[in-house]
């Protein structure tokens, strides 16, 4: 990586130098001692070149490379920072909630990557939104409301074919019964939900968001997980000022 913590593009840097050279594959090749291949494949990417090969045919070409060393996360934080007061994510759940009649009525919360985008993450919304309801009748009857009025599509997880006719309480049930871990995918209004139906006690631990329409209930940076190595990476930092925060 180079000092911005961008990835090196080891073909494209090798070209570069030699085109600066003006010099041919067959030139740079003898001047570094290897073969006019050995380049070619580098330059195409199709072979990467150890630091002392690197090197070496850097310096054929009358270049050198200079690395340089930065705090952890220093990338990390430079993003954090350019997203501070980026309200868009918020936004446009709080517009969502406005539209799904009731939601706002129940102890639900946003999960995962949304979760995060809501809490300050520099990372964009993504479908599916991955959103807890609390397991009980009140969820069950609101979801059977909405799919009532036919702007919504449900579809167990694991399941290629949407369940048709799932307008009651029984239905919703069923729905939850075929979906692997009573998951199921939510569409409404071009988005699309990651849905499961959560003990009470694990929706009602949420961090109230501003919304433009309305407030929103995310579930704690703490309990968010993935497996992105980015997004964790950003996760990582924001606990820890959240830590440094409360001193």
């Amino acid at each position: 990586m180079n000092s911005a913590g961008a990835v090196v593009n080891v073909a494209q840097l090798v070209k570069d130098a030699r085109y600066a050279a003006q010099q041919t594959q067959s030139a740079l090749a003898r001047r570094a001692g290897v073969s006019r291949g050995t380049v070619a494949a580098i330059e195409t990417g199709a072979r990467s070149p150890s630091w002392e090969m690197l090197s070496g045919l850097l310096a054929a070409a009358g270049k050198q490379m200079r690395i340089e060393l930065e705090p952890l996360d220093d990338d990390v934080r430079r993003a954090v920072d350019a997203h501070a007061g980026d309200t868009s994510a918020a936004d446009d759940l709080s517009m969502m909630l406005s539209l799904m009649e009731g939601l706002a009525d129940l102890e639900y919360r946003f999960e995962g990557l949304a979760a995060a985008a809501l809490l300050g993450a520099p990372i964009s919304l993504a479908d599916p939104i991955e959103l807890a309801l609390p397991d009980g009748p009140a969820s069950v009857e609101w979801l059977a409301n909405l799919l009532r009025t036919g702007a919504a599509a449900v579809t167990p997880l694991g399941r290629s074919l949407p369940l048709d006719g799932v307008t009651t309480a029984d239905g919703v049930a069923r729905l939850v019964e075929l979906g692997e871990g009573g998951r199921f995918t939510l569409e409404i209004w071009l988005r699309t939900f990651l849905v499961r139906f959560a003990p009470a006690e694990v929706t009602e631990r949420a961090v109230l968001v501003v919304g433009e329409q309305a407030p929103l209930r995310a579930q704690p940076l703490h309990e968010i997980e993935t497996t992105d190595r980015d997004v964790a990476r950003v996760l990582r930092l924001l606990r820890e000022q959240a830590q440094d925060a409360r001193g």
